[in-house]
């Protein structure tokens, strides 16, 4: 988050050393004094069984735990596995209630976590890094998908995971209620979808950062629909935001700031979040965990990487055979008789 002449006095946090201008607590306070790279390795290798977990992660898994243990670097809490340990609903049940509601701009009460098998269109190629499904106690359904990449077709996609939740839920009901059902019974579903880098057609839309459905009628009639669809940009909200000014706001940088310092304005608008930067701090406690979430945070990202190439390579193939027929064709076409030269008079 870019800082502004209101978090100033900020920047004396950086060096991770004590400030006598503000009582709030310094990054050192709460993610521990600065270390060496030689020192963070000893740390993490401080078994037979860690050392030869850390030395089985790729090189670019490596070094982002390095960075982490040398206080450089704040863990992808985007990722499945560190945001499934912080937002736990059976632990931490206020924190995902409290981002929903933020989101969504209405209290939620409760939420019930249901398992991703056999409730949701499977999606083989997409950038999710993150795949998260809850109900409400009013029996809403909201789908949570962090993506590292926008996809392709969002509105679509979209469409059908609602869509898909909707006749899940209809048939579930229908076989319940049988003859006593009534379309009133079923509860709308959320698909709320957050990208660390947006595709194109929301980078345009810059500076907005948060795109919100909205069904109308050009006869103004009002009807009610089941699917609600929201898309959140965290690399706009990244550019635009520069000053904390809601809870909102507090729950993206939150999940948007990689870097120490990029959290001083979160937790002097905030303190409440330090208690969350304290336990990822706690992370370092269990080497052989950190290893874990990183291998996995790493694995979903580099199989999904490689799944969009193939898909990104099979886009261009199309274009490029759709260019070659048109050339096929235009070389193909019969051309009429060319008349002789020359300038002079006709006859």
């Amino acid at each position: 988050m870019k800082n502004t002449s209101k978090n100033a006095l900020s920047l004396s946090h950086l060096s991770m050393q004590e400030s006598p201008e503000t009582n709030t607590h310094t990054l050192s306070e709460i993610f521990g004094a600065p270390i060496g790279r030689e020192e963070s390795i000893a740390q993490i290798a401080a078994s037979p069984e860690t050392k030869a977990a850390f030395q089985s992660l790729s090189f670019g898994a490596k070094e982002e735990m390095i960075a982490f243990f040398q206080n450089q670097k704040i863990p992808p809490i985007t990722s499945d596995p560190f945001f499934k340990k912080l937002f736990n609903p059976t632990e931490h049940p206020d924190r995902l209630r409290d981002f929903l509601s933020c989101i969504l701009q209405k209290e939620i009460s409760s939420l019930t976590p249901l398992p991703l098998e056999g409730i949701k269109l499977a999606e083989e190629s997409s950038f999710v890094v993150l795949d998260l499904v809850v109900q409400t106690a009013d029996g809403e359904t909201i789908d949570v998908e962090m993506q590292k990449i926008g996809y392709d077709f969002p509105g679509q996609r979209s469409d059908c995971y609602a869509a898909d939740f909707i006749m899940r839920q209809y048939a579930k009901e229908k076989a319940e209620r049988g003859k006593q059902f009534n379309y009133r019974d079923l509860c709308p579903v959320y698909v709320i979808v957050l990208m660390e880098q947006s595709s194109s057609v929301f980078r345009k839309a810059a500076p907005f950062y948060i795109h919100r459905s909205v069904c109308s009628y050009d006869s103004k009639i009002e009807l009610s629909h089941l699917s609600r669809k929201i898309f959140i940009s965290l690399d706009t909200f990244h550019d635009v935001v520069h000053n904390i000014d809601n809870k909102l706001d507090a729950w993206l940088t939150f999940l948007a700031a990689r870097k120490p310092e990029d959290i001083v304005p979160l937790i002097q608008a905030y303190p409440e979040y330090i208690k969350l930067y304290q336990e990822i701090a706690d992370f370092k406690k269990n080497p052989k965990e950190v290893i874990y979430m990183y291998s996995e945070a790493l694995a979903i990202l580099d199989r999904n990487t490689a799944l969009y190439m193939i898909e990104e390579r099979q886009k261009e193939i199309k274009e490029l055979d759709a260019r070659l027929a048109e050339k096929t064709a235009e070389s193909s076409r019969p051309r009429g008789p060319r008349c002789a030269g020359g300038s002079g008079p006709h006859p």
